[in-house]
C-alpha cells in the first residue's frame, strides 16, 4: 500500500509540473507577444487605446500569438497581427469583411508590415511594407 501511494503522490506531482509548465509557458507568450504588437501598433501610427481586441488567443495551427484587432478610426478594417516567438516577428494583416483589401477595393488607414525584434528592439532594416 505504501509503494501505491508513493507511485500515485509521484505520479500526481510530475502531472502538476507539467501542467505548471505549460500554463506558465503561455502567460509568457502572452504577456511578450502583447508587448511585441503593442510596440507594433505604435509603430503604425495607431493607438492601442483606439481600438478593440475582437480574438486574442495562441493559434496552435500556426504556431503563433494572434490578435484581431479594429480600431475606433478605421472601423471597417480588421487588423490581425501574428507573433511568432521562434522567429520574434510580428506580421500584420487586413481585412474587410473577411475579404482581401485589394478584392474590395479599400485602403488601410494604417500601413501593413512584417517587423523583425532583436531583443526588445525594432531591427528597422527589417521592417518590410506590405
Amino acid at each position: 500500500m505504501k509503494k501505491f501511494l508513493i507511485v500515485l503522490f509521484s505520479m500526481f506531482l510530475i502531472f502538476f509540473l507539467v501542467w505548471g509548465g505549460i500554463k506558465l509557458n503561455f502567460f509568457l507568450y502572452e504577456k511578450r507577444a502583447n508587448e511585441r504588437i503593442a510596440r507594433v501598433i505604435e509603430y503604425q501610427g495607431a493607438s492601442k487605446e483606439n481600438s478593440d481586441i475582437l480574438v486574442d488567443s495562441y493559434d496552435s495551427k500556426n504556431g503563433c500569438w494572434y490578435q484581431k484587432i479594429v480600431f475606433k478610426d478605421d472601423p471597417e478594417i480588421a487588423y490581425q497581427y501574428e507573433y511568432t516567438r521562434s522567429e520574434n516577428q510580428v506580421r500584420i494583416f487586413t481585412r474587410y469583411n473577411n475579404m482581401s483589401l485589394d478584392l474590395a477595393n479599400k485602403k488601410a488607414k494604417y500601413p501593413v508590415y512584417d517587423i523583425y525584434f532583436e531583443g526588445n528592439k525594432i531591427i528597422e532594416a527589417e521592417v518590410i511594407e506590405r
